[in-house]
């Protein structure tokens, strides 16, 4: 993508410059060859709509499957297309709309022709809903001027159902946020009246489950395809009640919404961590953190981490340094990583930092983890120590995944050449046991690593004290992998 410098640049250029060079490459590739026929277009905007209409159209109509490897083509056309329609904004937004209104019904076709791994299809259409959004409330407001008082009404409930079969139309989740964002197009009494829609929708789902489990009850029998579909409705229509009330930003009313729909109280962390996060949005921190202090209950690891994270994040922004290192210290306590480390460290005084040191001293030599403890005294320059911990640990290594080794020697500090050797021994002999050919250069580049460290160690006292040296390494490593030719044949000389 071009900088600022680089257009303005270009925008010295003469015209003719400029022309001479869309036409050089005009038929170099399709997508561009379609990008500058819209250009040229432009200047003619009754036959670009015209084209985009047709283009729209069409791309409903298309049925040729879009495997995995071509979907980020297609992704691409579409952002194009996408860019030619919002071209048309401001000057011309009712048009703009009626073809983001037309892109948006392909969105089932496309989605279901495409093997969209990756979300790039996806998110093209994710964007059309903000998108229509945008020109969504231009329109809105200039039809609104344009009517008397009394005839408002009419066009404002036009409106509102406008917006819930946009947002019922939703089976691959591109419309997420379009009630998120609702109050960028509709007015507080009008998200109310939809809001109370969606409640009157939900009183006569709630009726069908009802009716469903008990006559389940009766039968003694398992949930019938019947039951999940109402469930799912529900819980549909549940997710739409909780954005709209999102959208409006009222803590209570949100409140009274969220715990309406629970089942049990207390509520799960998990499914109260969607009240805390509004809460949060919304600057409500003395009610966040009642609810972790009152409502969150919960005797697992990873909940009580995560709470004492929310309390941290609701500390943090209060600004609130004595409340936020003593639950800094409480998460460190549980999980005692670099990371957790580094974040007490960032806030705590002095004084308090030559504790912390002290602690993650002694939660080094607690960690089953030689990874873990490693990396705790690495933090605080324990070297030496940690040296010798990987050493005498150093068949612990083979059960560390090796993104975390990986990435541990990309922070590794100077004077850890034994833990180093450890390391890039067993990256290498992982790849060569289970004989990945593929991976064959990444090993072999290993072994190099080895080589240079081979100079390093042979300088320091203790040498390979509690580890077989480079010459043993080598030799034990031809006895088991010496066939593979296409390893060897990758070294360096």
């Amino acid at each position: 993508m071009l900088n600022a410098e680089q257009k303005q640049l270009l925008a010295q250029l003469s015209n003719t410059t400029l022309v001479n060079f869309v036409a050089d490459i005009y038929g170099v590739d399709k997508i561009l060859d379609k990008k500058i026929d819209r250009l040229l277009l432009q200047s003619d905007k009754p036959k670009l709509i015209k084209k985009l209409t047709t283009t729209l159209k069409g791309l409903k109509r298309r049925r040729k499957f879009i495997d995995y490897w071509e979907s980020s083509e297609f992704a691409t056309e579409l952002h194009h297309l996408a860019s030619d329609v919002m071209s048309l904004y401001p000057q011309q937004p009712s048009q703009c709309l009626e073809l983001i209104e037309l892109f948006i019904s392909s969105t089932n076709s496309s989605l279901q022709r495409c093997d969209d791994s990756n979300g790039e299809v996806g998110g093209v259409y994710s964007d059309l809903t903000q998108s229509w959004l945008t020109v969504a409330s231009t329109c809105y407001e200039q039809e609104k001027s344009s009517l008397p008082i009394d005839e408002q009404d009419i066009l404002s409930h036009a409106w509102v159902k406008k917006v819930k079969a946009l947002a019922d139309d939703n089976d691959y989740g591109t419309k997420d946020n379009l009630l998120k964002d609702i109050d960028q197009l509709l007015s507080e009494p009008e998200i109310r009246g939809l809001i109370a829609d969606y409640q009157q929708e939900r009183e006569i789902i709630q009726t069908k489950k009802t009716n469903e489990d008990t006559l389940s009850e009766r039968q003694n029998s398992p949930l019938s395809d019947g039951t999940f579909s109402i469930n799912y409705e529900k819980m549909v229509i549940e997710i739409a009640i909780k954005n709209l009330t999102r959208a409006l930003g009222d803590v209570g009313f949100f409140e009274a919404v969220f715990f309406e729909m629970q089942e049990t109280r207390p509520v799960h962390p998990r499914r109260l961590e969607e009240l805390l996060t509004f809460l949060l949005d919304q600057g409500a921190y003395d009610k966040a953190l009642h609810y972790l202090n009152e409502e969150w209950q919960s005797d697992g690891l990873m909940d009580k981490i995560r709470r004492l994270d929310w309390l941290s994040n609701i500390h943090h922004m209060q600004k609130n340094t004595d409340a936020l290192t003593e639950v800094l210290g409480e998460v460190f306590e549980l999980q005692s990583t670099p990371t957790r480390l580094k974040s007490i460290m960032a806030v705590a005084s002095p004084a308090q930092q030559a504790q912390w040191r002290k602690r993650a001293y002694e939660l080094a030599e607690q960690q089953e983890s030689v990874f873990m403890a490693t990396s705790l005294l690495l933090e605080i320059g324990e070297i030496e120590l940690a040296n010798q911990v990987a050493v005498a640990r150093q068949a612990q290594f083979a059960d560390v995944h090796y993104t975390a080794l990986t990435g541990m020697l990309k922070e590794i500090p100077a004077g850890t050449d034994l833990i180093q050797v450890i390391i890039y021994r067993r990256l290498m002999g992982d790849i060569l046991d289970s004989a990945r050919s593929k991976a064959y250069g990444h090993a072999a580049r290993y072994y190099n690593h080895l080589v240079k460290l081979d100079k390093l160690v042979d300088r320091l006292d203790e040498g390979y004290s509690g580890i077989d040296n480079h010459l043993k390494f080598v030799s034990a490593l031809k006895d088991k992998h010496g066939k593979k030719r296409s390893f060897w044949e990758r070294l360096d000389d």
